[in-house]
């Protein structure tokens, strides 16, 4: 399991998938006690969505789609998607 540094806070992802259709779906977690930080990916039930490819919720979590890129996690793949208010970027994750 590798570690990374967000916000001051040592964590790890972990890789899981959405119940209703099997995509991809990664979960932030505290390294010190395996305490849940957050999801960092939405579930817009879009056909793009697989097993290396997720929308990733920069709305909520402001910045994460260029710690996840600087830290060699996932690459935006140049597509988004609109959900409301909101525009989620579609990337390929490498873990």
């Amino acid at each position: 399991m590798k570690t990374y540094c967000y916000n001051g806070l040592k964590v790890y992802l972990r890789p899981t998938t959405y119940a209703n259709n099997g995509t991809l779906a990664i979960e932030m977690l505290c390294e010190d006690d395996d305490e849940f930080y957050d999801v960092i990916t939405v579930n817009l039930g879009s056909f793009l969505q697989s097993e290396e490819l997720a929308f990733v919720d920069d709305n909520n979590l402001p910045g994460i789609g260029q710690w996840l890129e600087s830290n060699g996690i996932a690459a935006p793949t140049g597509f988004c998607q609109a959900s409301g208010f909101c525009k989620y970027q579609l990337y390929e994750f490498y873990i």
